[in-house]
């Protein structure tokens, strides 16, 4: 019971890359991850879909080949312009010297062929064998035909870009880490528990495991969490992750419009990607977009279509 699923995916894994899919702070989740894997001996990259302007970041180093992707590192990082990724880098140069100098492989928001381009292309340089997901909540989890499915284009975005890969062997993984911090956006916990509960019928469902203080991976990622808000102090925050450290502290209950805390948040839960792909009821129809815009375009156009479930409510 000790051993989840997910460790025996990623054991003897080499190259890992850690990419948030659905935005500049979902990478902030793959933190405690970095510690875990390295520990285990696993080359650790690091990716993340940016809200950032990335053409007008100093610092930020655009691909010849891929003009959506750019090495971002802490010397990118400056309190006057949006970046959390390049605020991440520098944090963990400082925590981790040895890795240093870190690299957070940042993707423009692009539609779907785009960026699995940008994703094929890293794959190959880096001699990637794994990928996981990391969504801050759990809207990247859902089907697609619940009464509330989040503010999905950029995790599903990802999610299509990683599961069209034409890469035989890659292990391709979601986790999920802040379930119960997007009330605001009508996410309901019986749609996630109930498609929790058909990925396990699929031994889908890989494990979960709980983020806490004292351990070195819940250690270093509040302390990530605040340097990255530190650095950016007059720039936007992530309610997501503000959340999530919330509750890593032990805090609990109602702390304001659409924040009601408890231990779900700092939960990590990790899934097979390509099942979660297989299932979703529109993903296929996002393949070949080549915006941001198209992909937005084509989940509205796909939800006006659906015959949306009606929202459920559990003893909870």
């Amino acid at each position: 019971m000790l051993a989840q699923p997910i460790s025996g995916v990623l054991a003897g894994k080499k190259n890992v890359l850690l990419a948030g899919c659905g935005g500049g702070y979902d990478v902030m989740g793959a933190v405690p991850l970095v510690h875990e894997l390295r520990a285990g001996g696993a080359n650790v990259h690091l990716a993340s879909l940016s809200f950032a302007y990335l053409n007008g970041l100093d610092g930020a180093v655009q691909d010849g080949a891929h003009p959506n992707l750019y090495a971002v590192t802490g010397a990118a990082a400056t309190e006057s312009k949006y970046c959390p990724e390049a605020w991440l880098a520098a944090f963990l140069d400082e925590r981790h010297p040895q890795h240093a100098p870190h690299t957070v492989h940042s993707f423009d928001k692009t539609g779907v062929r785009p960026l699995r381009a940008a994703y094929a292309a890293l794959v190959e340089r880096l001699a990637i064998d794994a990928i996981v997901l990391v969504d801050g909540g759990i809207d990247a989890l859902l089907r697609g035909d619940e009464r509330s499915i989040g503010t999905p284009s950029e995790d599903l975005a990802s999610l299509a870009a990683v599961h069209a890969l034409a890469a035989p062997g890659l292990t391709r993984v979601l986790a999920c880490v802040g379930m119960g911090a997007e009330l605001r956006d009508g996410i309901c916990h019986a749609d996630a528990l109930e498609r929790i509960a058909a990925l396990t019928r699929r031994r889908a469902f890989l494990g979960a495991a709980a983020l806490l203080p004292g351990t070195p991976g819940g250690d270093l990622y509040v302390d990530a969490i605040a340097h990255v808000f530190a650095g950016q102090a007059a720039l936007k925050r992530s309610h997501v992750h503000t959340c999530i450290a919330g509750a890593c502290a032990g805090e609990f209950g109602d702390k304001g419009p659409h924040v009601w805390l408890s231990p779900l948040l700092s939960m990590f839960w990790f899934f097979d990607a390509t099942a979660v792909a297989a299932d979703h009821v529109f993903l296929r129809e996002l393949v070949e977009t080549e915006s941001i815009w198209d992909v937005t375009a084509r989940v509205e156009a796909a939800r006006k279509a659906l015959p949306v479930r009606d929202r459920t409510t559990i003893p909870l």
